[in-house]
């Protein structure tokens, strides 16, 4: 898929733990989950480590084609992110590191907020791509919006942001600046 601009790991990553952090000050906020905001947020900004360790962003289309393909990215993903904390850091670093940089490591529930963040950045860049044009992002908007809804049936604090938050994220500067 062409896009209109570049988006960076690292803009993608920032993206994923804004809304990420949004999402878990919901739950701990309005629906008394125990979560710790802060350290979600950190743990999503970590979540492609990967990819700038040197895997590359692999499309989804191609990164799920089969399960064994799958299988064996994220089998490579995985001997990356050891390697990035075991050879790329130093020992004193490594405890503290590998629950943030080795996903299989992530919290399970920590992970699924992360996902249902990554999910809804990465289906507000489709729409973008969509709205500025670039038909090529339509299937993937359209899968995307069904995760999306997935994640809002099963997390409160997830449709509570998506209904509350996402529609402003699509709203032009001009809209978002008119007075009430």
């Amino acid at each position: 898929m062409t896009t209109r601009e570049a988006e960076t790991c690292a803009q993608h990553s920032f993206e994923v733990a804004l809304i990420s952090h949004q999402i878990a000050l919901i739950g701990q906020i309005k629906f008394n989950r125990d979560y710790e905001p802060s350290s979600i947020a950190l743990a999503a900004l970590y979540h492609e480590a990967s990819e700038s360790g040197g895997v590359g962003d692999i499309p989804s289309p191609v990164k799920y084609y089969n399960p064994e393909l799958t299988q064996q990215i994220k089998k490579i993903e995985n001997e990356v992110e050891h390697s990035m904390v075991y050879e790329g850091l130093p020992e004193y670093l490594q405890a503290a590191m590998a629950p943030l940089v080795i996903q299989a490591k992530v919290d399970k529930q920590t992970k699924a907020i992360v996902k249902a963040a990554d999910d809804l950045a990465a289906f507000h860049y489709s729409l973008s791509e969509v709205n500025g044009g670039n038909r090529e992002f339509i299937d993937a908007a359209k899968l995307l919006e069904e995760k999306v809804n997935k994640h809002c049936q099963q997390w409160e604090e997830v449709n509570e942001y998506y209904h509350s938050q996402f529609p402003a994220c699509m709203q032009t500067l001009d809209e978002l600046s008119r007075p009430d």
